[in-house]
């Protein structure tokens, strides 16, 4: 079972002074035990190094990075332990967590180094805010994202989020257009008796019909107070493009009054009962409900629901005709991304876009070794590559090599048969000071010549002190 990092290190130094002792006595056989206990903890000791290539932009546009840029400030270095990444200008430096922040550097993310592994975090500096860290999707494994609901997307500068994912037609789950508002409730005025000679200010009709009850949906007052249910849901229907969608598929948004500029309620009570405004078309499984977070002057004056169902394509997002979901912004890529839905899952795929697609890191993330990951910060792309560090022990294991010669390993122990004769005596100064490094072994200062009489057992007992048979 694996010990914690400080009980193992405590193991690790334990076994590093009872080597020291080994080797000044020479006894081999304690010598032995001790090398096996140092390797064995030196084992356990956890290791791990992240090899950080940042990549920033020239340009500092609405936070966002050009990946067909040619020209970058590209910078290499290896964190090794817990650190804390800035920019300066163009330049990315790492910090100590206790250090305090260069003027005029902005913060990036945290590098936390925790158990022998490290986690990606925020950095969180009392002088200056750190930027929303993003994941970018096309240096992802296989290139895709697994999507799930509350998911933040961000295409150039236009972000949506995913309100709803629903994978089957099992318990006949619709799309819930539930937006920002309060659910506001339009109920008819009990007595429609009274209102047989109001005017319906879309037909022009007087008195309620079968069925059709008039409403006041807003804020209008007078001769166009009153409106028919029925000429209301038409009207907006038409406005929506609902008439033309496919396997359920659109856009759904509040619309306001054309007059009095009142957004119009979410329901209507019916009866007892409070029935959606908006009759939308039945959407078909599986499908995901996108939400626009950024306004679209051009396109949409305020926030919605994209609708799409997935049953018989594959989403396109971007700024051609060709895309599911347009966007009319000018950091968005013709085709900019692609959802697909796979062995039931919804996957977000980048289409080699200009300016990327990332998803939100919503909690700190763990950098498995031997994997790697692109985080961006406004205009710097940190790509991160957990591996294992050789020196995070800060030794090596004491056994001989499988390529050494035997001059190597007889030198070795000709040296650790030295070392007791040059024992220093307790009253020493050197032994005042504690006890030395461990001890060097430099084949060249003993030379012993290998011939082939020495490697037979029958001079095993010549060659060396050592109470093992030895065959050099």
């Amino acid at each position: 079972q694996a010990l914690p990092s400080q009980a193992i290190k405590r193991e690790l130094e334990k076994a590093r002074r009872e080597l020291l002792l080994a080797s000044e006595g020479c006894n081999a056989d304690k010598l032995f035990l001790a090398r096996e206990e140092r390797n064995r903890a030196a084992q356990a000791l956890p290791s791990q190094a992240v090899q950080v290539v940042s990549r920033t932009w020239a340009r500092d546009s609405h936070d966002l990075f050009d990946f067909e840029a040619h020209q970058l400030h590209t910078k290499t270095f290896t964190v090794q332990k817990s650190m804390v990444c800035v920019r300066r200008d163009t330049n990315v430096e790492t910090l100590s967590e206790r250090s305090s922040l260069p003027l005029g550097s902005d913060p990036l993310l945290r590098l936390e180094q925790k158990d022998g592994t490290f986690w990606v975090d925020k950095a969180n500096s009392p002088q200056s805010s750190s930027k929303k860290l993003w994941l970018v999707v096309r240096d992802m494994p296989h290139g895709g994202h697994r999507l799930s609901e509350n998911d933040m997307i961000k295409l150039g500068r236009f972000k949506f989020r995913v309100r709803q994912l629903v994978a089957s037609a099992n318990g006949g789950a619709q799309p819930e257009l539930r937006l920002v508002d309060s659910g506001s409730v339009c109920r008819p005025d009990s007595s429609q008796g009274d209102l047989r000679s109001a005017m319906c200010r879309i037909c022009l009709l007087e008195g309620p019909g079968e069925d059709d009850p008039l409403i006041a949906p807003c804020a209008c007052k007078g001769s166009i107070q009153y409106v028919h249910l029925g000429c209301l849901r038409h009207w907006i229907r038409g406005r929506l493009n609902l008439s033309d969608a496919s396997a359920g598929s659109y856009f759904y948004r509040a619309l306001p009054c054309e007059l009095c500029k009142a957004i119009y309620p979410t329901y209507v009570a019916l009866g007892g009962e409070r029935t959606p405004l908006i009759e939308v078309p039945q959407t078909q499984p599986p499908f995901i409900v996108l939400e626009n977070m950024v306004r679209d002057s051009r396109q949409h004056a305020s926030r919605g629901l994209h609708v799409v169902s997935l049953a018989d394509m594959v989403l396109k997002l971007g700024r051609g005709h060709e895309s599911h979901v347009r966007i009319a912004d000018v950091s968005i890529s013709r085709c900019h991304a692609m959802i697909r839905f796979h062995r039931g899952q919804f996957i977000l795929e980048d289409n080699n876009s200009k300016f990327g697609t990332l998803v939100a890191m919503k909690k700190p993330r763990l950098l498995e070794s031997g994997s790697s990951v692109s985080i961006q910060m406004g205009r710097t792309v940190l790509s991160l590559f957990a591996h294992s560090d050789p020196s995070a022990a800060n030794m090596q294991p004491l056994l001989p090599p499988a390529g050494s010669t035997v001059q190597d390993e007889r030198a070795l122990q000709h040296s650790l048969l030295n070392c007791g004769s040059s024992r220093m005596e307790p009253g020493d100064a050197a032994s005042e000071e504690g006890p030395s490094e461990e001890p060097v072994h430099e084949p060249a200062a003993t030379p012993v010549a290998a011939t082939t009489a020495d490697a037979s057992p029958a001079n095993a007992a010549t060659c060396c002190s050592c109470h093992f048979r030895c065959s050099y």
